[in-house]
Protein backbone atom coordinates (compact mmCIF):
# COMPACT_ATOMS: atom_id res chain seq x y z
CA UNK A 1 0.00 0.00 0.00
CA UNK A 2 2.75 2.76 0.94
CA UNK A 3 4.41 1.79 -2.21
CA UNK A 4 2.16 2.05 -4.42
CA UNK A 5 0.59 5.63 -2.91
CA UNK A 6 5.02 6.31 -3.32
CA UNK A 7 4.33 5.27 -6.99
CA UNK A 8 1.83 7.88 -7.42
CA UNK A 9 3.04 10.61 -5.54
CA UNK A 10 6.34 9.81 -7.63
CA UNK A 11 4.34 9.89 -10.95
CA UNK A 12 2.46 13.22 -10.24
CA UNK A 13 5.40 15.01 -8.80
CA UNK A 14 7.06 14.45 -12.54
CA UNK A 15 4.21 14.68 -14.27
CA UNK A 16 2.65 17.98 -13.06
CA UNK A 17 5.22 20.36 -14.40
CA UNK A 18 4.80 18.97 -17.80
CA UNK A 19 1.12 19.14 -17.22
CA UNK A 20 1.14 22.68 -16.54
CA UNK A 21 3.18 24.08 -19.17
CA UNK A 22 1.37 22.02 -22.08
CA UNK A 23 -1.78 23.69 -21.22
CA UNK A 24 -2.62 27.56 -22.63
CA UNK A 25 -1.84 30.34 -19.63
CA UNK A 26 -4.53 32.29 -17.98
CA UNK A 27 -4.19 35.39 -20.61
CA UNK A 28 -4.42 32.42 -23.22
CA UNK A 29 -7.21 31.04 -22.21
CA UNK A 30 -8.91 34.33 -21.80
CA UNK A 31 -8.51 35.70 -25.32
CA UNK A 32 -9.26 31.54 -26.58
CA UNK A 33 -12.84 33.12 -24.91
CA UNK A 34 -12.66 36.40 -26.31
CA UNK A 35 -11.69 34.52 -30.22
CA UNK A 36 -15.04 32.55 -29.54
CA UNK A 37 -17.06 35.15 -28.52
CA UNK A 38 -15.95 37.27 -31.76
CA UNK A 39 -16.49 34.32 -33.94
CA UNK A 40 -19.89 34.35 -33.03
CA UNK A 41 -20.43 37.74 -33.84
CA UNK A 42 -19.16 37.45 -36.92
CA UNK A 43 -21.00 34.15 -37.54
CA UNK A 44 -24.40 36.12 -36.87
CA UNK A 45 -23.80 38.86 -38.94
CA UNK A 46 -23.32 36.42 -41.76
CA UNK A 47 -27.42 35.16 -40.93
CA UNK A 48 -28.72 38.83 -40.93
CA UNK A 49 -28.79 41.69 -43.31
CA UNK A 50 -28.66 45.40 -43.57
CA UNK A 51 -27.90 47.65 -40.03
CA UNK A 52 -28.21 44.44 -38.04
CA UNK A 53 -25.00 42.98 -39.81
CA UNK A 54 -22.93 46.40 -39.93
CA UNK A 55 -23.76 46.43 -36.36
CA UNK A 56 -22.36 42.88 -35.46
CA UNK A 57 -20.08 43.26 -37.95
CA UNK A 58 -18.54 46.61 -36.02
CA UNK A 59 -18.77 44.85 -32.95
CA UNK A 60 -16.46 42.10 -33.69
CA UNK A 61 -13.96 44.53 -35.19
CA UNK A 62 -13.77 46.43 -32.12
CA UNK A 63 -13.15 42.89 -30.12
CA UNK A 64 -11.00 42.21 -32.76
CA UNK A 65 -9.13 45.95 -32.30
CA UNK A 66 -8.70 44.93 -28.22
CA UNK A 67 -7.74 41.27 -28.82
CA UNK A 68 -4.82 42.91 -31.30
CA UNK A 69 -3.60 45.05 -28.45
CA UNK A 70 -3.62 42.79 -25.87
CA UNK A 71 -1.70 40.38 -28.10
CA UNK A 72 1.30 42.73 -29.04
CA UNK A 73 2.00 43.16 -25.18
CA UNK A 74 1.53 39.47 -24.22
CA UNK A 75 4.70 37.71 -22.98
CA UNK A 76 5.20 33.90 -21.76
CA UNK A 77 6.07 34.08 -17.85
CA UNK A 78 9.46 35.35 -16.68
CA UNK A 79 10.25 31.82 -15.55
CA UNK A 80 9.36 29.79 -18.65
CA UNK A 81 11.22 27.20 -19.66
CA UNK A 82 12.61 26.24 -23.25
CA UNK A 83 9.58 23.85 -24.05
CA UNK A 84 7.39 25.90 -22.02
CA UNK A 85 8.67 29.35 -23.83
CA UNK A 86 7.88 27.04 -27.11
CA UNK A 87 4.14 25.72 -25.80
CA UNK A 88 3.22 29.35 -25.66
CA UNK A 89 4.16 30.78 -28.50
CA UNK A 90 2.68 27.98 -30.50
CA UNK A 91 -1.04 29.06 -28.99
CA UNK A 92 0.56 32.65 -29.15
CA UNK A 93 0.38 31.83 -33.37
CA UNK A 94 -2.70 29.76 -33.00
CA UNK A 95 -4.59 32.58 -31.56
CA UNK A 96 -2.91 35.00 -33.86
CA UNK A 97 -3.75 32.89 -37.31
CA UNK A 98 -7.69 32.62 -35.67
CA UNK A 99 -7.56 36.64 -35.70
CA UNK A 100 -6.42 36.93 -38.77
CA UNK A 101 -9.05 34.44 -40.57
CA UNK A 102 -11.56 36.12 -38.71
CA UNK A 103 -10.49 39.79 -39.74
CA UNK A 104 -10.60 38.63 -43.04
CA UNK A 105 -13.45 37.03 -43.29
CA UNK A 106 -15.32 40.13 -41.51
CA UNK A 107 -13.64 42.74 -43.98
CA UNK A 108 -14.74 40.54 -46.73
CA UNK A 109 -18.51 40.58 -45.35
CA UNK A 110 -17.94 44.49 -45.06
CA UNK A 111 -16.98 44.72 -48.66
CA UNK A 112 -19.67 42.56 -49.66
CA UNK A 113 -21.95 44.51 -48.02
CA UNK A 114 -20.74 48.04 -49.18
CA UNK A 115 -21.37 46.67 -52.91
CA UNK A 116 -18.22 46.31 -53.27
CA UNK A 117 -15.27 43.33 -53.44
CA UNK A 118 -11.48 43.21 -53.74
CA UNK A 119 -10.24 42.79 -56.90
CA UNK A 120 -7.12 40.81 -58.18
CA UNK A 121 -4.40 43.32 -57.32
CA UNK A 122 -6.27 44.12 -54.00
CA UNK A 123 -7.50 47.53 -55.41
CA UNK A 124 -11.20 47.90 -54.80
CA UNK A 125 -13.88 47.36 -57.72
CA UNK A 126 -17.89 47.70 -57.90
CA UNK A 127 -19.48 44.37 -57.37
CA UNK A 128 -21.42 43.10 -60.91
Amino acid sequence: MKRTLLAATAVLALAGPLLAYAAPDEAQRQMMQRSVEARSKLEAAQSVQGTQRDKLLQEHMALMQQMMTQMTSARPGPNATAPQMREWIDEHMKLMDDMMKQMMQGERMMMGSHGQMMGPTGGQMKKQ
